[in-house]
Parts: C-alpha cells; structure tokens; sequence
C-alpha cells in the first residue's frame, strides 16, 4: 500500500460534500488512514497506480457520484510529434526503452505540482519498483534545445536539480543523496566500467536517469508546458506509465502532444491512448455476484467506475480507459460492477450442504510435520507459488532448459513468470531478505511445486529447509532429515552422493533415495550462489516430496 497525504480544501472544490466523498473513497477501496482538519491521509491499493494522483482520485470521485460521466472521445491526443527522442545502443544493456510526451497549458499552481511530484515518486516506488523498472522526469518544455537524445555513458558532468555546482555521474553517485540511493538500478559492470543512462538536448544533459534531473529544466508553479520521460526495462511498462500521465492531463484541461521515440530499428510514437474492449455476458456477472444489475442500469455502474459502456446483442461491451492499468479480463469488470452496486446491497446466501466440513489428510500431516520442524528450531516461510526465472533458476546456478517447469503464458510482468518447481529457490531469497537478522536463520517451507510431463502439469507437496550460520554444515541438515525422514516412517531411506554443480559444493551433497524412488536431497550451498543471493554466512539446504505428485491437464 501506497500512503499519500492530500489537502482537504482541494477535495472541497468538487462541489461534493466531503463525508460522500469519504463513502466513494471508501467503497472504491481507498483506505482513509487519518482525517485532520487540513490534510488527508490515504492508503492507496497497488494496483490502481492511476488514483495516487489528485486528478486520478477526483476522476474517480466524480464518475463514482456521478458529476462527470466518462465520455468515449475524451483520452485522444490531436497533432504531430512534439518532440524526437533519438535512443542509441549504449543504453540497450541499462535501461533500453523510454517513452515521452509534451504537455502544454497545464495547471500546476497550488497544490498541482507537488502532487504530480509526489505522483511520479509514489509510481516509480511502486509500479516501477523503486526505480528498477522505470522511473519519471518532469521538465520545463521552453528549457529544453532542440530534440533529445537517449545514450549512456561511463562519465559525463551536469548541474543537478537544486544544485549550483556540477558534478560528475561518479561523484553524484558516491556523493549526492539521490545517487548513493537509486545508483545501484543502472550499474552494468559487464564491460569493465559502470555506465549510466542519460538525456540530453542539443546543449546539455537534460537527467541522469533514474537518479536526478539538471537543474536548467526545474519545473515550478508557474510552468506552463512539460516535457515528461518515462525511461525503463519493460516496454510495455513505461507505454502503460506515459498514457495513465496523458490522461490524467487531459482530464485536468491541458493539451497532450505525443513525442517520436526512434529507436536504432525503428520508430514509435509515444503515448498510444486506446481503449481495451471486453465483451461480457451480464448473466453470467449476476449469477455470479448473485444480483440482478438489469440490462440498461449496468450501463450506469459502468459509468460510476470510469467505464465507456454499450449494450450489444445479449451482452455489453466494455470500453477500458487507457488509464486503467489494472483491468485485464472480465473478471475485474465483473468486480467495479460489484463496488458499484455496493457490497453492502448484496444479500448473504447461506451454503447448503450434509457434508461435515474436515480436514484433509493432506493437511493433517503438513500441520503434524510443521509442529515437527518448529521444535527442532525452524521457522516457517510462506512464499507465493509465482516466481521467476532470475530467482529459481539463474541464482542457483541452474539451466532451466534442463528443467520442464511450468511457464506463465503472457506474463504481465517479469518477476511473476512461472510456478516454482522447487521450495529451496524461494527460502534463499528469505535469507537474503533477511540477512540483517540475528544469526542463526532457520527457516523451512512446507507448500506446493510444480513442473510439466509432456502436456500434464504435475503437482506435488514438499518440504524445504535452509539453515545460514557460520557453521552450518552438512551433518546439521543430515540430522534434521532424520528427523523427518523417521516422522515420515521412511527410515529406510538411502542417501547417495549426487552432483550439481554450481548450485552445491562438490562432495558435500546427496540425494535421498526410497528404493528407485528419489525423493529430494540436501547439502552445502555452492559460494557462487551465495554470492548471488548476497548471503555472507555458510548455508546448507534441501528439499523433500512428502506426498505423491498428481497430474491434470495443461
């Protein structure tokens, strides 16, 4: 959650009173933190990036009670480029895409500028991962010489934002507040020297990106006409960033002009305002909500949450604004439907069943097993099933082509990409996240894994346990095993020295063995993978199947 304070006077000016817009906030999903007299603090959910703005918020509001219905024609961009921005290879091994748009006659008096400000802070935070996949730059447009150009270089000097002195990338790095914070999102020490994107124009050096703007472009009150970048790792990410910020522009009055991204293969024009359709069947929504919207009034719910709406056939077609990135099935539709026909008017249905509800056996003995692992010490992990390539698999030092694991189709993001196969990937990330702790760190994990035969998705349950201390060892993990194995009534289990390379020490790892049956193995993590993790202390793992795996279909 996002934490982002308002003036209470600016939400006055709507024309709605206060407490109904209080409900709206509410009933939209923002949770009221703190009312003073003057300010208001909200907690903003992550994935509606488009209401941490006022604008976004009072659009919200407005449609929610009705003031200002959304119209089909309102997000489009008239008029050529503005601007070119002339990206060059130096930046394919940093940060390879940026987007840009020129917004002319904006309002940035009052409390305008420091929202928008905080605006690009809190997404660049959040959507943009603390500045990791993208981030902002705000520029005074009448500042700016010519086109821009997009490069990368190992050192060059500028004047930076609220500064009088140049400095060079190495010293804004090592010495101002904002390098020393985001400097380590840009480094790329593959070739020797640690290079750094940046924009220029015809004159000078526009931003160090993502660190800090020059001062010569500082956007003020009395700015009139922007020109904004959205540099980043993910295309698709930075497009979604430029067009919520032409919208939002848009909806305040100002005029948008769209900026010429050339590329070294090609050209794009950024933003790209269009409009998603989603084509629905309303009786399926209502079975499922158990209501009953009726055919003309889900045309009205549509509009309260920002949605262009027509009734087609038996179905209604859903027009998505471009500003909500949030939306990307009718799953999400079928929820605004429900926030705005209030949750509160939705009558409770009791479950009717002759069945006693148990639990499985399944459950029965992970819960056993858990009681187990924390008596010998052990701390449980929950981690999410959704993970990545970068943490399951290249940290570990392991090909996935040699690994039939399950990938997700037209992932939306790169740090959820796949089903994890193993728990242990997982439970080093914890220790790294954690390495400030007290030693020692024991942690275990009893969940689900996943991996593919043929067209069949296999499931199965497992146990993982690591232990990081300056003197785990290989005896430590083979006495918990024991410990497990004799709980699991497999005593008998036979434990053979096994080899993997890069991802435990040579000789100081063996799999266990259950007749033909290999159901895990544990040893002494390899130091290339520690090193990978960032762990500073010796660690020793395994993993363990405690139930059979299941197939189903793809």
């Amino acid at each position: 959650m996002a934490i982002v304070t308002f003036d209470i006077n600016d939400f006055k000016k709507l024309d709605i009173p206060i407490e109904d817009i209080e409900k709206a906030l509410v009933a939209i999903g923002i949770e009221i933190e703190e009312r003073g007299a003057s300010e208001i603090k909200l907690s903003i959910t992550p994935n509606r990036p488009d209401l941490l703005d006022f604008i976004g918020l009072k659009r919200a509001v407005e449609s929610f009670r009705e003031k200002r219905l959304p119209k089909g024609d309102l997000y489009k961009i008239d008029g050529g480029p503005a601007l070119e921005i002339k990206v060059t290879k130096e930046v394919k091994m940093v940060r390879p895409y940026i987007a840009g748009l020129v917004v002319k006659n904006a309002d940035l008096s009052g409390n305008m500028l420091k929202y928008l400000i905080n605006f690009t802070e809190k997404f660049a935070d959040t959507y943009g991962r603390k500045r990791k996949k993208l981030a902002i730059g705000l520029h005074n447009l009448h500042a700016i010489k010519g086109n821009i150009i997009y490069t990368a270089s190992n050192d060059e000097k500028f004047i930076p934002l609220n500064s009088q002195k140049e400095m060079s990338f190495s010293e804004i790095i090592e010495g101002h507040e904002k390098g020393r914070e985001y400097g380590e999102t840009v480094k790329e020490r593959g070739r020797g020297k640690e290079i750094y994107p940046y924009i220029k124009d015809d004159e000078k050096i526009l931003a160090m990106i993502p660190i800090i703007n020059c001062d010569a472009t500082k956007v003020t009150e009395k700015t009139r006409d922007l020109f904004i970048d959205i540099a980043g790792t993910s295309l698709k990410t930075i497009r979604e960033a430029a067009a919520l910020l032409a919208c939002s522009f848009i909806y305040a009055g100002a005029e948008v002009r769209p900026v010429t991204v050339s590329y070294p293969g090609g050209n794009e024009t950024t933003p790209e305002l269009n409009y998603d359709e989603i084509k629905i069947n309303m009786k399926k929504v209502d079975r499922a909500l158990g209501i009953d919207t009726g055919r003309h009034n889900v045309i009205t719910l549509a509009n309260r949450m920002g949605y262009v709406a027509a009734k087609l056939g038996g179905a209604v077609v859903f027009y998505v604004p471009p500003f909500r990135l949030d939306v990307l099935n009718e799953q999400d539709i079928a929820e605004d439907i429900a926030i705005a026909y209030g949750y509160d008017r939705i009558v409770p249905v009791p479950v009717i069943g002759t069945a006693e509800g148990l639990a499985s056996e399944e459950y029965e003995l992970e819960n056993r097993l858990a009681q187990l692992m924390t008596g010998l010490g052990y701390t449980e992990a929950v981690n999410s099933v959704l993970t990545n390539e970068r943490i399951h698999f290249e940290n570990v030092n392991i090909d996935p082509k040699t690994i039939n694991y399950v990938k997700i189709a037209e992932a939306k993001t790169s740090n959820i990409t796949m089903l994890r196969f193993g728990l242990v990937p997982g439970l080093l990330q914890n220790l790294a996240d954690s390495k400030r702790e007290r030693m020692p760190q024991k942690l275990f994990e009893i969940g689900r894994v996943f991996s593919m035969n043929k067209d069949k998705i296999v499931e199965g349950i497992q146990i993982s346990v690591v232990s990081e201390h300056s003197r785990a060892n290989f005896a430590e993990m083979r006495a918990v095993y024991d410990q497990i194995l004799k709980f699991l009534g497999k005593e008998k289990c036979a434990f053979e020295v096994f080899e993997m390379p890069g991802f435990m020490i040579n000789g100081r790892h063996v799999i266990v063995k259950d007749g033909d049956s290999m159901l895990g193995g544990f040893g002494e993590v390899h130091p290339d993978v520690l090193n990978n993790f960032g762990l500073e202390e010796p660690v020793v793992a395994g993993g363990l199947e405690i139930v059979r795996q299941v197939k189903y279909d793809a």
